[in-house]
């Protein structure tokens, strides 16, 4: 039975880089807001808007994360599967829409760091959006790749149930029906454990996204490093 635990549990949490002996990285927050110079107000306001869409981003890709690992996929029918699929799904567009409003964000702030003539406050500010920006490419990608994943193994089924149809319909030997199986798997691109498997398939999945979650915070460890001193003077 297809449980929304994990969801629920994954709300409440903030994803935790893979364990290193690395120092852990600087945790990004939303900078103080200030009410000083109009100039420090607007960067403060578009770092603010980039960091709380990164940091929404990081709660959707914590959820998938845990369905991934804890859905028994293999338990459920074809329906249950295809609406756990679903739900991930929709996390991973509700990452790709905050990327393009928050990169939105960014591209100010580089305009803003272009525009200053603060020598200092430049840098800061440009490798504060350098930095910020990493981690949202890197969020978006991670949920393009696991609705990939998700687009194949539906590919798969799909191949497979039409190989059964042709065959039914069409009285195909069974000599020939393996062989034009066999070709049309060689075709098909492989898929990240055992294909027979569909928690293998996902948990694989769910190993990439949490390795792709550590470099996402180390560059939002990098953006909050700069993050003060970008908004320096305010």
């Amino acid at each position: 039975m297809l449980s929304l635990l994990p969801i629920v549990i994954a709300l409440a949490i903030e994803p935790a880089p893979a364990a290193s002996s690395s120092p852990r990285p600087t945790p990004l927050t939303e900078i103080g807001r200030v009410q000083a110079r109009p100039i420090c107000a607007t960067i403060v306001a578009h770092a603010n808007g980039a960091i709380t869409q990164t940091l929404d981003n990081d709660r959707a890709l914590a959820i998938m994360e845990l369905n991934l690992k804890q859905t028994d996929f293999d338990a459920l029918n074809e329906l249950q599967r295809h609406n756990a699929e679903e739900e991930i799904a929709k996390q991973a567009e509700a990452v790709r829409t905050s990327y393009h409003a928050a990169d939105q964000e960014i591209k100010r702030l580089r305009e803003l760091a272009a525009e200053s003539k603060d020598p200092e406050r430049k840098a800061e500010l440009k490798r504060f959006a350098d930095a910020l920006g990493g981690a949202l490419n890197r969020q978006q990608k991670a949920a393009n790749a696991v609705v990939s994943v998700i687009a194949l193994v539906r590919g798969r089924e799909d191949a497979s149930q039409a190989r059964d149809l042709m065959a039914s319909s069409n009285q195909v030997p069974a000599t020939l029906q393996a062989q034009q199986a066999t070709l049309d798997e060689s075709k098909t691109p492989p898929l990240p454990g055992t294909p027979k498997s569909y928690d293998a398939i996902y948990r694989e999945a769910a190993g990439r996204l949490a390795d792709a979650d550590a470099a996402i915070m180390v560059d939002e460890g990098v953006a909050a490093d700069h993050s003060i001193q970008a908004a320096s003077g305010c």
